[in-house]
């Protein structure tokens, strides 16, 4: 099943922590869409993604960054 979660309006700490949640709610075969603002770390991001098993594509853009993960 495919997820998007938008946290483009918060700052770091929230958007990571609110991913991780985000991530103990899916299941094997799932793909994760999250948004970010500029301002997030993505190598955090990554490293999330390492921790927890999950494949990881991060795309930067101008306005905005988003990074899928699938597990």
């Amino acid at each position: 099943m495919k997820y998007s979660l938008d946290l483009t309006g918060y700052s770091c700490p929230l958007p990571l922590l609110m991913a991780k949640k985000a991530m103990t709610d899916l299941k094997k075969g799932d793909y994760l869409t999250i948004l970010l603002n500029k301002q997030s770390s993505l190598a955090d991001f990554e490293l999330l993604a390492q921790e927890q098993s999950w494949i990881v594509e991060i795309i930067e853009q101008a306005v905005e960054n988003r990074v899928n993960f699938t597990k």
